[in-house]
C-alpha cells in the first residue's frame, strides 16, 4: 500500500468532519442539558413562550363590581 498525497489529505479530511461532527453533537447536547424541564420533562422554552399569555387572577369588588387584581382602585369607598 502506498500513501499518496490525495490518500493523505482524504484521511486528514476524514478525519476533520468526524470531529466537527463530535463537536456539534456535544453543543447540541450541552444546550439540552443547559434548559430546564417542565413537569412533563419536556424542554421549558416552549413554556417560556407562553408566559407572556399567562392570566391574571381577578376579583370582584363587592362595592363597586370592577373586576381588579388586587391593585388600587380610584373609586371611593373600594377596598382595592
Amino acid at each position: 500500500m502506498v500513501l499518496s498525497l490525495p490518500k493523505i489529505l482524504g484521511l486528514f479530511a476524514l478525519i476533520w468532519l468526524v470531529w466537527m461532527a463530535f463537536r456539534f453533537i456535544e453543543a447540541r447536547q450541552k444546550n439540552r442539558a443547559d434548559q430546564p424541564l417542565d413537569k412533563n420533562g419536556d424542554a421549558a422554552g416552549a413554556a417560556k413562550k407562553d408566559q407572556n399569555d399567562a392570566s391574571v387572577d381577578l376579583q370582584e369588588c363587592t362595592i363597586c363590581g370592577a373586576w381588579v387584581s388586587g391593585e388600587t382602585c380610584d373609586r371611593e369607598n373600594c377596598p382595592y
